[in-house]
C-alpha cells in the first residue's frame, strides 16, 4: 500500500491561508491608531489631501507635522473623534511610530 504525501499544494492551501490571515491581523494591529496620542493621517485622494488639515482640526486634533507620505499629517488627537469624520472623506488614520514618521511623534511628546 502506498501513501500519498500530504505536502501537495492543495493540502498546503489551508495553512497558507491561515498564515496570511495571521499576518494581516498583525499588520492591522501594528498600524491601528492609538485611542489617543500621535496619529498619522493618510489621505487617499487629492480632495482628501486638500481637506485634511481643516477636518483634523475641526475633529479636535492638534497638528504636529508632516507625515512620511506626500500630503499626510501627524496629529495628536483621539481616535474616536477623528475616525468616522476622516474615513468618510477618504482619510485613513494610522499609528504614527517615530521611526516611520520622521520623529515628529517623538518630538511632539517631548514638547
Amino acid at each position: 500500500m502506498s501513501r500519498e504525501t500530504s505536502s501537495s499544494p492543495s493540502h498546503m492551501m489551508p495553512l497558507f491561508a491561515q498564515l496570511l490571515l495571521a499576518l494581516a491581523g498583525l499588520a492591522a494591529f501594528a498600524f491601528a491608531p492609538p485611542a489617543s496620542g500621535a496619529i498619522l493621517l493618510l489621505p487617499l485622494t487629492a480632495q482628501a489631501r486638500a481637506d485634511l488639515p481643516g477636518i483634523a482640526v475641526r475633529s479636535g486634533a492638534r497638528l504636529i507635522g508632516q507625515g512620511p507620505v506626500a500630503g499626510s499629517l501627524v496629529v495628536r488627537g483621539e481616535r474616536t473623534r477623528l475616525g468616522a469624520a476622516l474615513l468618510r472623506r477618504g482619510i485613513v488614520p494610522m499609528a504614527a511610530p517615530a521611526m516611520v514618521c520622521g520623529g515628529a511623534a517623538a518630538q511632539e511628546s517631548r514638547a
